[in-house]
């Protein structure tokens, strides 16, 4: 009888003590991973952030600072530089571009370019209206050429004849499009390229143009 109660309070007790011992490893590791982990940030991590950051400073200084000053410089070199080289060459262009207004290549409509009208307007009859309206226009040819107007002056009625040939064969749908100045205006151009050569103008205007 002793022996069976000594089993009896042996049991409830060796299971109590089999229970704290089986959770010994995770009440540990509980309360040491928080310690573990400060401990690691503080004297690990830390020191090599540190060590990081003074080492990429110690090697920036150069390319940093220095460097940032030496672009300053050099950026600064470069905009006088600049300015000094625009300031010369919009004093040579002024210089040299005089001359070349005077002769007309300044570019497409130059200083030196002249418009020289012909005569009369142009007036005929609007191509489908049975002579019901008529379209006038005025032209004229600009150029740089020097002999333009005396060519223009000499050509006068072979310029208006070519035009009125032209100008004839439109309708008032062909003169009410969008643009159909313009066209006109190329059509003309070619037109009279044929009479007085193709260097002689290089426009043709058209000023006034109604119908009536």
């Amino acid at each position: 009888m002793a022996a069976s109660s000594t089993d009896k309070n042996d049991g409830p007790g060796s299971s109590a003590s089999g229970g704290v011992k089986a959770m010994l490893p995770l009440i540990l590791n509980i309360v040491l991973m928080p310690i573990i982990a400060f401990l690691m940030t503080q004297f690990v991590l830390i020191p090599k952030l540190t060590k990081t950051q003074a080492a990429a400073a110690k090697s920036g200084d150069p390319s940093g600072v220095a460097g940032a000053e030496g672009r300053d410089a050099g950026g600064g070199g470069a905009h006088g530089a600049g300015k000094s080289g625009g300031a010369s060459g919009s004093h040579d262009g002024g210089s040299s571009g005089g001359p070349k207004d005077a002769h007309g290549a300044g570019g497409a409509i130059s200083s030196a370019a002249v418009t020289v009208m012909l005569k009369s307007p142009v007036t005929v009859n609007v191509a489908g209206t049975m002579g019901s309206r008529l379209m006038m226009a005025k032209i004229g040819l600009r150029g740089t050429h020097p002999d333009l107007k005396v060519m223009v002056e000499n050509r006068d009625e072979d310029l208006r004849d070519a035009a009125a040939s032209l100008l004839q064969t439109k309708t008032l749908m062909d003169i009410e499009r969008q643009g159909a100045r313009n066209t006109i205006k190329s059509e003309l151009k070619a037109s009279f390229h044929k009479l007085l050569g193709a260097t002689i103008f290089t426009d043709v205007v058209i000023p006034d143009l109604a119908v009536q």
